[in-house]
């Protein structure tokens, strides 16, 4: 896929948007197909009660958010793909006694998948640091431990960086339930002056981190 849309841009057949449109295209459906593979897997394992064994993804109680580019579909050539994952545990699906290793142990198969190398290179680096306190959280996140982070610890670069989020693989319901859920904090109706002076200094870093200097 990444060759026929090179050769289209290269070609001039295709304007850039339509380039990061099919990269972003490959990523989500990559993204898709693997983690109805897990799913589906863990059913047939007995892990999981999936309510359609033959649409795992429908209704699964989890989803993945395309964070950064693959969320505003602008990937390019050498992108990662930033994603946060998310399961709701009153979806009925998982009736185990370990969810949080249950799920870790999703988490780490999907980055697997997307990232082992093998004859035929790999899919695409996979980055789950996005998601709310990547030190002290494991990879996928509970929702109401997302949602309570949001509206009690989020910060101004999380902000900016939920403006571009959606759900790309998983449960598209439970994405855009998450994402309503803590549209108060992604919206603010009003920024007080320590929000406008964080904001100026994440601006500074990246002027910093990018050679920028004031004329």
């Amino acid at each position: 896929v990444s060759l026929l849309v090179a050769l289209a841009d290269i070609g001039g057949l295709w304007p850039l948007d339509r380039v990061t449109a099919a990269l972003s295209d490959l990523a989500e459906t990559a993204l898709s197909l693997s983690v109805a593979h897990l799913l589906r897997a863990a059913h047939d394992a007995g892990e999981l009660h999936l309510p359609d064994r033959t649409n795992p993804s429908h209704a699964c109680g989890f989803t993945v958010l395309g964070m950064g580019k693959l969320g505003a579909r602008e990937l390019n050539y050498s992108s990662d793909v930033d994603v946060i994952l998310i399961h709701d545990p009153s979806a009925g699906v998982y009736h185990g006694d370990t969810p949080v290793a249950f799920y870790t142990r999703l988490s780490r198969a999907l980055v697997t998948l997307m990232e082992a190398r093998d004859s035929d290179g790999y899919v695409f680096r996979t980055d789950l640091r996005l998601r709310p306190d990547p030190a002290a959280t494991p990879p996928c996140v509970a929702l109401p431990a997302a949602i309570a982070y949001y509206e009690s610890m989020g910060q101004n670069w999380e902000r900016a960086a939920m403006l571009k989020a959606r759900p790309v693989a998983g449960d598209p319901a439970l994405g855009d339930a998450f994402l309503d859920a803590i549209r108060p904090f992604i919206w603010r109706r009003h920024l007080d002056f320590a929000a406008v002076a964080d904001i100026h200094a994440m601006k500074r870093r990246i002027d910093d981190h990018k050679g920028f200097r004031d004329s």
